[in-house]
């Protein structure tokens, strides 16, 4: 189904952004009902120290990250989304199942950085079907539905995990082969997939060396991924404001009661955010979000009780739903058409690879001198990728708050 032809649903939203809507919901309640008990796993089954948590968060997106740039080269190359995605989805399918065998920390490490690979195998391909499924005035919208559908399922599934947990008094190692089975209807869903074919997205007969299309890339391109990996930071805080909030008075029900909150502003604002960002461009919407991420580390660095760790927690929501979503649109923006999987697959690399030594070091700090060593550090290194995003959004005098960067949809509207 091309983008430009075929049935619309829900304003504008094509039958495969649907699909691959319900299979992230799917896919994230599978996997949130794991995230929030984890780190408490960790800590409390399995003893492991803070520096593991952190270690954990870290090379579970480090591992995956080259395949994510690989997976998105062979994507391009290929012009095929879905079998990349039926083999990242089961790979970590079965790896939840195997949580609940772990009988050491190193056990955890070695099967999140398995669940992790799934992922790096999914995420660009998965990116560039909804880019190849989208057109450039509705691609903000396209991924901030597709943020809202992945968040809602995280929310559903620390619900899940609430009752699991609060009311039924289930062990952590049950739920996590509970957790399996939202997982492997989402694997069945990819089936029903109806690939984007276009004149675009033929086969590439002479094979291209592996990363030879980032020459092609747009400057701006290449330094806003820069910036993403400064700003990888935020992809490693969630254990820690889980760990924060129980050591601030909240006890494990209640901090996955916040890590719910966290999912449902997250999924509120992202298809809002999205929709926004169509009509007054990326960066604006991008900016706030990221504004709202400061915030989020003063609130964290300064938390000496259960209000301010549940205030952070909604920062952080707001955070997310005001950038992931974004953020891919402007990178599916700024990519030359035939290389949309290569650029999505370099985001998610820079992100993943950077999240290593961020995690590792807010590890070791929080273990050397406590919460508000991490949380300060994560201030600073966000403060530097947020003055980058700010040059580049007025780099050009155009891109300025509250009004579409001209240039840019010009740009986008000519691909």
């Amino acid at each position: 189904m091309s983008p430009k032809s075929g049935k619309r649903y829900l304003g504008g939203l094509s039958i495969n952004v649907i699909l691959v809507g319900f299979i992230s919901f799917l896919t994230d309640a599978s996997s949130e009902m794991i995230v929030p008990i984890l780190p408490l796993f960790l800590t409390e089954v399995l003893v492991a120290p803070m520096l593991i948590v952190g270690l954990l968060e870290g090379i579970a997106e480090s591992t995956a990250s080259i395949l994510k740039a690989v997976s998105g080269f062979w994507s391009d190359r290929m012009s095929r989304r879905a079998p990349f995605m039926t083999a990242g989805y089961s790979l970590s399918t079965v790896s939840k199942l195997l949580f609940a065998f772990s009988t050491a920390w190193q056990h955890v490490v070695g099967l999140k950085m398995l669940e992790r690979v799934g992922k790096g195998i999914r995420s660009a391909p998965k990116d560039a079907l909804l880019a190849d499924s989208s057109t450039p005035g509705t691609r903000g919208k396209v991924y901030g539905f597709h943020k809202a559908m992945d968040t809602a399922g995280a929310a559903v599934g620390v619900a899940i995990v609430l009752i699991l947990v609060g009311i039924l008094a289930l062990g952590y190692r049950t739920i996590f082969l509970l957790s399996a089975i939202p997982a492997i209807i989402a694997v069945l869903l990819i089936f029903f997939i109806d690939e984007p074919r276009t004149a675009e997205h033929k086969p590439k007969k002479k094979m291209e060396p592996l990363f030879s299309g980032f020459r092609r890339f747009p400057f701006d391109l290449k330094i806003f991924i820069l910036a993403m990996g400064i700003l990888s930071v935020t992809s490693v805080m969630t254990s820690f404001l889980v760990i924060l909030s129980t050591e601030s008075g909240a006890t494990p029900v209640m901090a996955i009661l916040f890590y719910l909150g966290f999912n449902l502003v997250y999924a509120g604002f992202s298809l809002p955010a999205g929709t926004f960002s169509d009509r007054v461009g990326r960066y604006p919407v991008m900016l706030v979000g990221y504004g709202s991420l400061f915030a989020m580390f003063l609130v964290a660095m300064l938390c000496n009780a259960v209000w301010m760790a549940l205030l952070a927690f909604m920062l952080y929501g707001l955070a997310y739903a005001l950038t992931q979503g974004v953020q891919k649109a402007l990178v599916a923006d700024m990519a030359p058409a035939d290389l949309r999987g290569s650029a999505l697959g370099m985001y998610n690399m820079a992100i993943g690879i950077a999240a290593l030594p961020m995690a590792i070091a807010g590890g070791y700090l929080w273990d050397v001198y406590d919460a508000w060593a991490t949380f300060m550090f994560g201030a600073l290194i966000s403060s530097i990728g947020l003055a980058i995003l700010l040059w580049l959004g007025l780099r050009d005098g155009s891109c300025r708050f509250m009004i579409p960067c001209k240039n840019q949809l010009n740009r986008v509207s000519r691909k």
